[in-house]
């Protein structure tokens, strides 16, 4: 687990126009390293990392702007054939910085359209977190290998019977 610190102000960190990158172990993410295990067969527990690069933006409207760009290499097991399965994720994540209260939050979320998701002021925003947070909702419910991986099974013309087994405990 990385000791390092990832918290921010991310007002100063936009209006500065700083940049953090770093490559991070699973396990630095607990919630997502626990869901990730859940998906897993128990043969194979492999590690998979998170890698990102977030940098902030002042426009010359004075708005600040966080940008977050990620991937992600996770192991997990395909739900068609319970067979291992590397997951990648690439992820682009773009954040306008504001100080707004609930009441007139949607009026800001409208103006601002679909192009940025609202991030709250904070003068201890954690990192980890929040890519943790948006790693957790693009993972895919379940996840498939992307060519048809099923087992398929050919019968030939003659079935079994299922109870020829029964017919030699019939007594006369």
């Amino acid at each position: 687990m990385t000791n390092q610190n990832f918290l921010i102000d991310n007002l100063a960190f936009a209006a500065r126009g700083e940049r953090l990158q770093a490559k991070l172990p699973l396990s630095d993410f607990p919630r997502l390293s626990e869901l990730i295990a859940s998906q897993q067969t128990k043969a194979t527990m492999q590690a998979g990392e998170i890698e990102f690069v977030l940098e902030g933006e002042k426009n010359v409207l004075g708005q600040c702007f966080l940008h977050l760009a990620l991937n992600a290499s996770l192991a997990t097991s395909c739900q068609r054939c319970l067979a291992d399965m590397p997951l990648a994720l690439a992820l682009n994540f773009h954040y306008l910085i504001s100080n707004v209260d609930a009441d007139t939050l949607d009026d800001v979320e409208a103006e601002a359209g679909d192009d940025f998701d609202i991030q709250e002021v904070s003068q201890a925003m954690d990192v980890k977190l929040l890519i943790e947070d948006e790693v957790i909702i693009a993972l895919p419910i379940a996840p498939v290998h992307e060519d048809d991986c099923a087992p398929v099974t050919m019968q030939s013309g003659e079935k079994s019977n299922p109870f020829a087994a029964l017919k030699g405990l019939i007594k006369s």
